[in-house]
């Protein structure tokens, strides 16, 4: 059984820009994963639940994140105690994998 995707991404409703940049990310991998493979002929297909409902589920969850996102950066960069200058450093940081 499978979480419900409003639960699990409320687990995110205080992260940090970041935090919540990296699971984006992952959300939208998993996505052009299943995109990418979605003709091939696998053995996983047979699992249950099976990837098309994890691809449902990616893209409900992606749809809830994204407010978050904006959230999070307006509480941090555009509110909070960082400005957007400091922006440009923390995604050189942050896809350098620091």
């Amino acid at each position: 059984m499978m979480i419900d995707p409003f639960q699990y991404v409320d687990q995110y409703k205080n992260a940090s820009y970041l935090e919540i940049l990296k699971y984006k990310n992952k959300l939208i991998s998993d996505i052009r994963k299943f995109e990418h493979d979605y003709d091939r002929k696998d053995p996983n297909w047979r699992v249950c639940p099976s990837p098309d409902v994890y691809y449902q589920w990616n893209l409900e969850a992606l749809g809830l994140i994204a407010p978050m996102l904006s959230e999070a950066f307006n509480r941090e960069y555009e509110s909070g105690e960082k400005n957007t200058f400091d922006y440009g450093k923390d995604m050189k940081d942050f896809f350098k994998g620091k």
